[in-house]
């Protein structure tokens, strides 16, 4: 009788022993408020948070850029000098400089929307193919594309770089400032460095593959600097990697296992959206993808490369955005995109991409964790989230912009 007791005993320390365990590594998302166009953004569908130095936030939008000081909003579009309206990409130099350009996320807007395929029974010559681009409202064009390149802004108006002063491309998706102070800018042809007077840019001259075509391997979207100071370059095709004092490449492809990218190799292409070192130096590796098991999340430690299925905690397959935040927690932003239907009526004919909004999921070092509006979010379609010098989490969000506190936890039987 004694034993069978001590069995019991033992059996109720365990359970115990797990529960608590349990509830020390559980954490929740405590969201305190949130801004919308009623409090003074340009628009409820917010791409990019930023804080800078002076301790004023940006908000970037797909229709200006509104600066909050605390008390007041104030928003910036073209009529103000910005290149152009969609700000997805804020960043400050060492210097307090800003600058602002429409970034990686820009490229996600149309998700879900329907893609007009009535051209293709449209004869050849009635098709308009004036693809050129016009700066401004020219009267009497059929068309008139806005300024684009990158905005700088040293606090009293902006200050437009195009291909005129020396950028390969209009579309910047990436910038980085590297320890001497250069700054890096992603585009779709090679990524340009920046002196403070010229741009110099770099392409990567990637090999080819059955799905890669060389030219792919330029079409920078993400840009990471390792601490020995070599370069890590997302793509469309996969990953590069530049070794800066040896001038020398390597390309890397993601499908299966991080090995040399083969000549002719069956590697599909990438869509690398995001790179990101954690503490450990990891490489985190984030894609745009459409795989039913796969999240779109890859980790290289150096040695071998690991790959996160989806899952309730991580319940999407194209990543947009990873924040490492003050505490080494990893956040994930994206959606789950399913197979496209085409959609024809007597009138179009169109091709709807289909996606899942998939909320926001953090990594502790060692699970995922999903939270979404049942958490408090003002919408499951978060682009981004930025961490404030106070330890404040800013959600963006496509309904305004939620700002929260990430709580771990702790049980009392610890």
């Amino acid at each position: 009788m004694q034993k069978r007791l001590h069995t019991i005993w033992l059996a109720v320390f365990l359970l115990l022993l797990h529960w608590t365990v349990s509830v020390a590594y559980t954490a929740a998302l405590k969201i305190e408020k949130t801004l919308t166009q009623a409090d003074g953004l340009v628009s409820n569908t917010v791409l990019t948070v930023f804080e800078d130095s002076h301790g004023t936030m940006w908000f970037g939008t797909p229709d200006g850029l509104t600066r909050y000081d605390g008390k007041d909003f104030r928003t910036f579009t073209t009529e103000d000098g910005l290149a152009r309206n969609t700000i997805g990409l804020i960043f400050e130099d060492r210097q307090g400089m800003l600058w602002f350009a429409d970034g990686v996320l820009s490229s996600f807007l149309e998700r879900g929307k329907p893609m007009d395929l009535s051209w293709m029974e449209t004869p050849l010559s009635e098709l308009d193919l004036d693809i050129q681009p016009y700066y401004g409202t020219t009267e009497g064009t059929r068309r008139a594309i806005p300024l684009r390149g990158v905005n700088r802004y040293a606090g009293e108006k902006f200050r437009i770089f195009t291909t005129t002063d020396g950028l390969p491309r209009d579309t910047i998706k990436d910038i980085f400032e590297d320890k001497a102070g250069t700054l890096w800018f992603a585009t779709s042809a090679g990524v340009s460095h920046y002196d403070g007077e010229t741009f110099n840019t770099i392409t990567m001259n990637g090999p080819i593959g059955m799905q890669v075509l060389p030219d792919r391997w330029d079409e920078i979207t993400a840009i990471a600097q390792d601490t020995v100071g070599n370069f890590w370059f997302g793509s469309t095709a996969g990953i590069t990697y530049y070794n800066v004092q040896k001038s020398h490449f390597r390309h890397f492809a993601i499908d299966k296992d991080f090995t040399l990218f083969q000549e002719m190799g069956n590697a599909p292409t990438a869509n690398i959206t995001d790179l990101q070192f954690d503490a450990k130096e990891n490489l985190w590796m984030s894609r745009d993808g459409m795989d039913k098991e796969n999240s779109g999340l890859r980790r290289y430690d150096g040695k071998k490369l690991t790959t996160f299925p989806q899952s309730e905690a991580l319940p999407m397959n194209s990543v947009d955005n990873i924040m490492q935040d003050s505490s080494g927690n990893l956040w994930f932003t994206g959606v789950k995109n399913l197979p496209p239907t085409l959609n024809e009526t007597e009138e179009s004919v169109s091709m709807v991409y289909n996606v899942v909004n998939a909320g926001v999921s953090v990594y502790n070092g060692e699970a995922f964790q999903n939270f979404d509006t049942d958490d408090g979010l003002p919408s499951n379609r978060v682009w981004s989230v930025f961490e404030d010098s106070s330890g404040k989490l800013w959600f963006a969000t496509d309904n305004g912009v939620a700002v929260g506190v990430y709580q771990t936890s702790q049980s009392s039987g610890n």
